[in-house]
């Protein structure tokens, strides 16, 4: 089950022998979908964790006054 996880984070492994040489990665829709949001996450942890905290106590408050 690893190596299909694995195999689908990657993608298929493709060739180009145009200007700019190299190997390419294929990738599946979900794989791309995924990246993009760990890839947000790495970059912005800071502020969504900050976020999140300061929604909740603003929740909690809330529902402790009512």
């Amino acid at each position: 089950m690893l190596k299909k996880i694995r195999s689908w984070w990657i993608g298929e492994e493709y060739y180009i022998e145009n200007v700019f040489p190299g190997i390419r990665y294929k990738r599946h829709w979900t794989a791309i979908t995924t990246r993009a949001f760990v890839n947000f996450y790495l970059n912005h942890w800071k502020w969504v964790w900050s976020t999140i905290i300061a929604v909740s106590s603003l929740i909690i408050a809330y529902l402790k006054l009512t």
